[in-house]
């Protein structure tokens, strides 16, 4: 721990100006910074590796206010995360949110958060235009909050951490169906969103994917004109080598067993398991080419990631 905060230190943050909020430092600490990740995943009080990796990513690009903001999506009690570090250590500010804890000393309020009401809630509790880090883990909505924000357009981070499923194939552009309450089930690989869905989202907003860390959990997005600014855009990995995947063996009698469980649970709701996004009128293709109208359960697919990101978008098939 002590060794991170004089790496941090040594590499002094410049804040930006307000002028300059998409601004990146003009001397990064390396010139190849983008891909040097791996060696600098260190775990404090985060899951994994993404203390080390956010250290990493701010002491090449800067921050802008000062001290530097965050925003935090789904902490669980706020003990292990991806801000607690910044926060404790390196004097960082922010609000966390989780649906079922609430400290009030470190700004962590009790939020049930939807694509619905997120941006009412940044409101809510005064969120800057521009923050330094937005993180998010809400598991099965994790796309469709993210996309809420941007598309909102009202709160812009200038880094962002996201929780993918690794489970899904660099290639496939899958996201789980916001309609079914099946969904909010654990346990299983039917939550979330695959490496190409949240790239694309991503891409559509301006952001660059530019590592996932190791354990396969979190993506980490960087304002592409930071990238560019420092001449390092070229440098980052293709997402098929971003990708980290452990598929679980489970054979076709298991999964059609668990789609069978889903299904059921989707047909007999819990009265208490009530949807905020209820509000979807329907699912279609939108100006980014990034969702469309589903044609059956469980995970609904763009078909080929790569035309996606070529900006064409292919049919759904389910993933069982």
């Amino acid at each position: 721990m002590v060794s991170l905060v004089s790496f941090f230190h040594g590499h002094r943050l410049r804040y930006l100006n307000q002028s300059e909020c998409w601004k990146a430092v003009s001397a990064p600490v390396s010139s190849h910074w983008v891909t040097e990740f791996k060696q600098h995943e260190h775990r404090i009080f985060s899951q994994n590796g993404e203390d080390g990796v956010l250290l990493w990513i701010f002491a090449n690009i800067g921050t802008f206010h000062q001290p530097p903001r965050f925003v935090e999506l789904g902490v669980e009690n706020s003990q292990q995360c991806n801000t607690r570090f910044l926060r404790e250590y390196l004097g960082w500010q922010g609000l966390m949110m989780n649906g079922g804890n609430e400290n009030l000393a470190v700004n962590l309020h009790r939020e049930k958060i939807s694509p619905k009401n997120i941006n009412d809630l940044l409101a809510k509790y005064k969120t800057p235009v521009v923050i330094d880090l937005l993180s998010v883990d809400v598991d099965v909505d994790v796309y469709f909050v993210w996309k809420s924000i941007l598309q909102a357009n009202r709160f812009h981070a200038r880094v962002v951490v996201i929780e993918f499923n690794y489970e899904v194939p660099a290639n496939e552009n899958r996201v789980v169906n916001p309609y079914q309450d099946s969904r909010r089930l654990t346990g299983t690989s039917f939550f979330g969103a695959g490496i190409l869905a949240l790239a694309a989202l991503g891409r559509a907003h301006g952001y660059t994917l530019v590592y996932g860390e190791q354990n396969g959990v979190n993506l980490f997005f960087v304002q592409k004109c930071l990238l560019v600014q420092q001449g390092v855009l070229e440098d980052v990995p293709s997402i098929e080598k971003l990708h980290v995947s452990k598929p679980i063996k489970r054979d076709r009698d298991e999964l059609r067993s668990t789609v069978a469980q889903l299904q059921n649970l989707n047909e007999n709701p819990d009265d208490d398991n009530d949807s905020d996004t209820d509000n979807f009128d329907e699912l279609r293709i939108d100006a980014d080419g990034l969702i469309c109208n589903n044609d059956g359960t469980g995970f609904f697919s763009f078909g080929d990631g790569t035309a996606l990101l070529n900006d064409r978008v292919g049919h759904f098939t389910d993933w069982v």
